[in-house]
């Protein structure tokens, strides 16, 4: 898990503009509270192929990079570190998913995206 995090980061930082991802949901929701912006979800399963070229793919495209760090605060959490997040309020069995939650009640601003969405269904939701 470490190391794909760091491909992830480093992925970011060779490419300029990146997208501040935090680990820790319920400190991004205080966060999100106190900076007035809803958080963008994103739920990964460790060796999931899709997953992984979900970043190099659409999460490194400038565009989306911009409006993600303006509207949201972004987290990236495992399906299988189910303490990191609550996954009662957003379990799924298909990876990745992408949820897009109200920082007032953690309710679904829109319909998540799974598995295979593409940057025009992103920047949709954005």
């Amino acid at each position: 898990m470490k190391v794909f995090l760091m491909i992830i980061f480093s992925c970011s930082v060779i490419f300029g503009e990146h997208i501040s991802w935090h680990s820790d949901y319920e400190s991004s929701l205080i966060e999100a509270k106190r900076v007035k912006r809803d958080i963008l979800l994103l739920v990964l399963k460790k060796e999931c192929i899709k997953c992984k070229s979900v970043f190099t793919e659409i999460f490194n495209k400038e565009d989306i990079q911009k409006s993600i760090n303006e509207k949201y605060i972004s987290v990236v959490v495992f399906f299988e570190d189910k303490n990191s997040y609550p996954v009662e309020l957003f379990y799924t069995q298909t990876f990745p998913a992408l949820f897009f939650v109200s920082r007032k009640d953690e309710s679904f601003l829109q319909k998540p995206l799974f598995e295979s969405f593409t940057k025009e269904e992103l920047l949709k939701g954005l």
